[in-house]
């Protein structure tokens, strides 16, 4: 969980069967460097509340009820070289998320690679 403007770096980890995989939350930064997240129960990674993490070369697959990634009202996120795999959704953008994905790898998805909803969400896709 990264919380209230930290900005630690989390790198080369494995979590597994959490509820959520990584939180980032009341502007929140920091940077994570090739983690795999896996059989997470929502979202293997939560971006919410102004976080703006730098997400790079994480794996996040599983679950077939979670989403990869959920940024909730993120601040100018960006998520490059990330792989999704085998969950419900790809990437939701919501709230008024904004955020940067890049060579995103998303497939085996049973909905959306991709979804944007909400009032001045903004998603740059590259």
């Amino acid at each position: 969980e990264i919380r209230g403007g930290s900005d630690p770096v989390v790198e080369k980890n494995r979590m597994a069967k959490n509820f959520i995989g990584i939180l980032c939350a009341d502007g929140g930064k920091g940077k994570l460097l090739d983690n795999v997240l896996s059989d997470s129960v929502t979202a293997g990674l939560n971006v919410m509340s102004k976080a703006a993490p730098e997400v790079y070369g994480c794996r996040i697959n599983g679950s077939q009820k979670a989403t990869g990634v959920l940024l909730l009202g993120s601040d100018n996120c960006t998520i490059s070289d990330v792989e999704m795999q085998g969950m419900q959704l790809g990437a939701v953008c919501s709230e008024g998320a904004l955020c940067k994905l890049i060579r995103a790898r998303i497939f085996h998805m049973s909905g959306a690679g991709v979804t944007v909803r909400g009032s001045g969400t903004r998603i740059n896709l590259q």
